[in-house]
């Protein structure tokens, strides 16, 4: 029983293989391998019935020699299957980390785009906020000028007419002068 494994000869040496190529070669090694020391076994079980039957002479003494040297090349080919089963184990592994990697990098792009919105609608919030405060700082004080012109009112009402055309004078002035203080303290407002 003989098998033969061959190896095709690439025409670049220094061809740089892909990982599926590798891979695919790397079975079809383990099968070469795993016949080699089928065979080997075989060869063995032979040399070792042959060796029973002999007795300690010369021939007996090169059949010990022939059957340590097919155990020292099946202890090789252990090793080579184990090296390759290491090889296709690591390969595997290497697959999945990157395609958690990929995960992950999708996930991070996804992040930062929800970041980046989170940010925007935060501004935007602000924004409106800062309007809001200022148009309730403009109600209150056009509030409490309006709540000054009714104590005006009512106190001309009490007044004589004389004094109530001289309160009213003074009331615009007034009123005149809190305008322009409102305006000077937010000028943001008169743009609303």
């Amino acid at each position: 029983m003989s098998t033969m494994v061959c190896v095709k000869e690439e025409e670049d040496p220094g061809e740089k293989l892909s990982q599926d190529e590798i891979i695919s070669r790397t079975k079809q090694v383990i099968q070469g391998l795993e016949a080699l020391k089928q065979e080997h076994h075989s060869i063995l079980e032979g040399l070792l019935g042959t060796l029973r039957c002999l007795k300690q002479d010369e021939e007996g003494v090169l059949v010990e020699e022939k059957s340590h040297m097919i155990r020292k090349s099946l202890e090789m080919l252990e090793l080579g299957l184990s090296e390759a089963q290491v090889m296709m184990a690591l390969s595997n592994h290497l697959s999945s980390v990157e395609s958690e990697k990929q995960k992950l990098r999708v996930q991070v792009r996804r992040l930062c785009q929800e970041n980046q919105w989170l940010r925007d609608e935060l501004a935007g919030t602000q924004q409106k906020l800062q309007k809001s405060e200022q148009s309730v700082a403009q109600l209150e004080e056009e509030k409490k000028h309006l709540e000054f012109m009714n104590q005006l009112k009512k106190y001309d009402e009490d007044l004589s007419p004389s004094v109530s055309a001289q309160g009213l004078r003074m009331c615009c002035d007034l009123s005149c002068n809190l305008l322009k203080l409102n305006q000077w303290m937010f000028p943001e407002s008169d743009k609303l």
